[in-house]
């Protein structure tokens, strides 16, 4: 019987055969730092075409948009071409079903925190910043992110918030990061080795910041 998402003539079964076949060709070369010939390239492309549809259906049915699926596509193919490359994957060669499908499943479930971790942060914009500063109302001015949510697709507001905070320095993006991860203002100073008054200039800095590049071109 075939798996949805597979090819109708063959099942999932003989996909993963097929599959380990090649992965077992490939690590004899890649496990000992050879380059990659021509016919192990081949082998490497059938491996993904085999089971991109599996991912993409997977991924569909949890509701991910295209450009969504793709992300998570290419976050396998990245991380297949380092466990190819590790001893510590042989298993991959004899269970190479079980490998697609718990790396599939740990970059979804890694993508769905990093999108709830972003959401809150979106919300948390006009809360206070722990005890080390004024509420961030007060320093994020309109249009809010709550209201540019209301106006713009979640997707391409969370998009944009990443790439804003990607551009941060490295001293902002790290007070960000933590904020994040929901580490409070007072631990974040304890780990940069400057007072919460500083983190906490840093991250409005951060903010101010990450309220330009959300609102550039609203008013446009």
């Amino acid at each position: 019987m075939a798996v949805d998402g597979m090819e109708q003539k063959r099942s999932w079964h003989e996909v993963v055969q097929e599959c380990q076949d090649r992965v077992s060709r490939l690590r004899v070369v890649l496990t000992t730092g050879g380059a990659m010939p021509p016919e192990h390239k081949a082998d490497l492309d059938a491996v993904i075409l085999a089971v991109r549809n599996w991912i993409y259906g997977r991924a569909r049915r949890l509701g991910l948009d295209e450009d969504a699926r793709n992300d998570v596509l290419l976050e396998f193919i990245q991380q297949l071409h380092r466990d190819l490359r590790s001893p510590g994957f042989g298993s991959m060669e004899r269970r190479f079903g079980a490998y697609v499908s718990t790396t599939v499943n740990r970059i979804l479930y890694e993508r769905k925190n990093r999108q709830q971790n972003i959401l809150s942060f979106i919300e948390s914009l006009d809360a206070p910043f722990g005890d080390d500063g004024p509420p961030l109302h007060e320093v994020i001015e309109d249009p809010t992110p709550a209201r540019l949510a209301e106006e713009h697709d979640e997707e391409q507001v969370r998009k944009r918030l990443y790439e804003a905070i990607a551009a941060l320095p490295e001293i902002e993006r790290a007070v960000v990061t933590h904020r994040l991860s929901e580490v409070r203002g007072i631990d974040i100073a304890q780990m940069l080795g400057m007072s919460p008054a500083n983190v906490s200039r840093i991250y409005k800095r951060a903010i101010n910041r990450l309220r330009q590049a959300l609102t550039a071109g609203e008013s446009s």
